[in-house]
């Protein structure tokens, strides 16, 4: 999968939101990553999922992106992570869920979730409330998500490792990870992700 043919995922600029995510890459720089992904009291709860969301979103791209020159139908046949997790495509157009290869996954998955978060009636741009549907759909996408660090750990590791890239994968999976299991008040088990 080339890099030039990544959907577009830099968020439109608007009101609040867009300034919370600009905010949340900021936060990355940071020694202490834990501290990255707690909610500012400031901030809404699903708002600042939806940021945190976004922000693992484009780091999760980053990997795709880094892989795609190693990651192809030839060596991937599959997504998996390992010889027994195999993961299938399933979406809103596809009535029986397919084995893929682990490219065409990536890319199917990459622009799912670029089209899920860019949806103005799941993640609105006029400052109204997030609907319901939020959580369980970036839920779902940040899911998707973990299958992508599962595989570029599994399969591809010891050329990110060999390559120096190992830090920064390592980081974007703890921010993932530390965000997905933070605990909020109507879910003080974490996001939910590993429940749904």
């Amino acid at each position: 999968m080339a890099q030039e043919t990544m959907p577009q995922t830099i968020p439109t600029p608007h009101r609040g939101g867009h300034v919370l995510h600009l905010q949340a890459q900021e936060t990355l720089g940071t020694a202490d990553i834990r501290a990255s992904v707690k909610r500012p009291s400031t901030v809404d709860e699903d708002t600042w999922i939806a940021s945190q969301s976004k922000v693992i979103f484009e780091e999760a791209v980053r990997v795709v992106s880094f892989i795609s020159d190693i990651c192809t139908d030839r060596t991937c046949p599959c997504m998996s992570a390992g010889e027994k997790v195999h993961y299938h495509w399933a979406d809103e157009t596809t009535a029986v869920p397919e084995l893929l290869p682990a490219p065409q996954y990536m890319r199917r998955l990459v622009e799912w979730a670029d089209a899920k978060l860019l949806d103005q009636d799941l993640l609105p741009l006029d400052g109204s409330p997030m609907p319901p549907e939020l959580r369980p759909v970036l839920s779902q996408i940040l899911r998707r998500l973990f299958r992508v660090y599962a595989h570029a750990y599994v399969h591809h590791f010891q050329l990110i490792h060999d390559s120096g890239a190992e830090a920064h994968l390592n980081c974007n999976f703890k921010h993932f990870l530390f965000f997905v299991l933070e605990p909020l008040p109507q879910d003080p088990g974490g996001f939910g992700l590993w429940t749904q």
